[in-house]
């Protein structure tokens, strides 16, 4: 691997800088890119400068962390990082720049190119998973009544360019009124006009439109790429498919983190004690819950003194409902984040969950509690009741698990938070307690009265 290559050949003090530039220029600069924070910040720096050209610097520093990202960025003279950042499409060097302080923004903003600096001026404004966050202002936008040799004459002109094989045609205030391919301006007369072959079915995004329904779209349409319009239907820019799959790798890998209670941002590249305050609030949650739970104990205790074999399935009980209620959660929480789950199905989806989720808890709470009954007296040496007492608990625990997985997503999206955190430690937390006192209940109540 080059990093591996890299790390060895640091480890050596005779190294000669020019042995170090060929090597480093030999190597695969993504690869690097992707596992520079395993570096020191020293070297980290010494790889960017060692580079031969730009275009591998502003690759280099896009692709890979954001800790290292900013690590390099404070080595560099702010005219030079303006200078970078010119040379780089519009999108991504604005993805740079949000990651900045508000006062060094303005001031590398000053640096750069009066026209590139307005652009991402009005990038920043959109939040970074929106399409107008992820939208590239550089597109092919033709007019209505321009000719089809016209078209093909400037193409040839800008042959130098990268082929964007889409075409958008605006009326004269810059609203969309459809789109045509490369193709379709290869099969016409050269004396046609735009809005005579233009496909006037035209699949587009708002400005802010989350990155998830930019993708669905996609993938409905087989499209590469989607024009972005305001409320107005004028035309702001494009959004591309690897813009759109870099973007959903985030969003997937920040709910995978979250879910678990971890950093959202570059867990493998952050420091310690940066993991460390990331994490402390979600364990703390845990914490929280364990005393909640110590307390639920401390109220049955008579109960449990009893008969202490409820004891032993209590492990049981609260795995088996943690895991339904996570499984009912990670349905929906997909569901929604792939558009597979709608408004006019959500209901559907919902009853269906806890359909699976009540099932369930009837099949392993008979399951369960027959069992115990049955090895009640020969085994555990206790009342056969506790049999009664296990399967009921089971069933009325895992219900309610099932309900809370199910539910949560939809709450907390209408609360304006992230779903992903009904999979993580808060609602684990919350089933654990939930799934406790309802067994301990339920078999507090049917000892009490059997």
């Amino acid at each position: 691997m080059p990093i591996e290559i890299i790390k060895e050949v640091f480890k050596d003090p005779d190294i000669q800088e020019s042995s170090l530039r060929t090597l480093i220029n030999g190597l695969d600069h993504f690869e690097i890119a992707r596992r520079l924070h395993e570096l020191s910040q020293d070297q980290k720096t010494q790889v960017f400068h060692l580079l031969d050209d730009d275009e591998k610097r502003q690759e280099l520093i896009y692709e890979t962390d954001i800790d290292s990202r900013l690590e390099i960025q404070k080595s560099l003279d702010l005219n030079y990082l303006a200078a970078l950042l010119d040379k780089m499409p519009e999108d991504e060097a604005t993805d740079i720049i949000q990651e900045l302080p508000d006062d060094t923004q303005e001031e590398l903003l000053s640096k750069m190119e009066i026209q590139d600096a307005e652009v991402i001026k009005d990038l920043i404004r959109y939040e970074e998973e929106t399409a107008g966050g992820l939208m590239n202002p550089d597109f092919n936008k033709v007019r209505f009544d321009s000719r089809a040799g016209d078209i093909f004459t400037k193409i040839r002109r800008e042959s130098n360019k990268e082929a964007i094989p889409y075409f958008y045609v605006v009326n004269e205030k810059n609203q969309l009124l459809g789109f045509f391919k490369l193709r379709d301006l290869l099969n016409i007369q050269t004396s046609a006009l735009a809005k005579e072959f233009v496909r006037t079915e035209t699949p587009k995004v708002k400005l802010d439109d989350p990155c998830e329904k930019v993708a669905q779209i996609m993938g409905q349409e087989h499209l590469s790429s989607l024009p972005v319009v305001n409320s107005n239907n004028e035309i702001q820019g494009i959004i591309t498919f690897d813009d759109v799959i870099r973007a959903m790798q985030d969003s997937a890998s920040e709910d995978i983190y979250t879910m678990v209670g971890t950093a959202k941002v570059d867990p493998f590249a952050k420091k310690i004690s940066n993991k460390i305050i990331a994490r402390a609030p979600w364990l703390f949650t845990t914490f929280i819950g364990g005393l909640i739970s110590a307390w639920i104990l401390g109220f049955y205790q008579t109960t449990l003194v009893d008969f202490a074999a409820v004891i032993f399935f209590i492990p049981f009980v609260i795995g088996l409902a943690g895991n339904v209620g996570i499984q009912g959660a990670t349905v929906i929480v997909r569901g929604l984040a792939t558009g597979d789950i709608q408004k006019d199905n959500l209901a559907m989806v919902v009853k269906s969950e806890l359909s699976v989720g009540i099932l369930n808890s009837l099949i392993f709470g008979l399951l369960c509690g027959s069992l115990v009954y049955l090895a009640s007296e020969p085994i555990l040496h206790t009342n056969p009741i506790l049999g009664v007492v296990v399967g009921t608990g089971i069933i009325f625990a895992v219900s309610v698990a099932s309900l809370m997985g199910s539910l949560a997503p939809i709450l907390l999206i209408n609360l304006g938070i992230d779903p992903a955190i009904s999979t993580g430690p808060i609602i684990t937390v919350i089933n654990d307690i939930l799934g406790l006192a309802i067994y301990l209940a339920t078999a507090a109540y049917l000892f009490s009265t059997l």
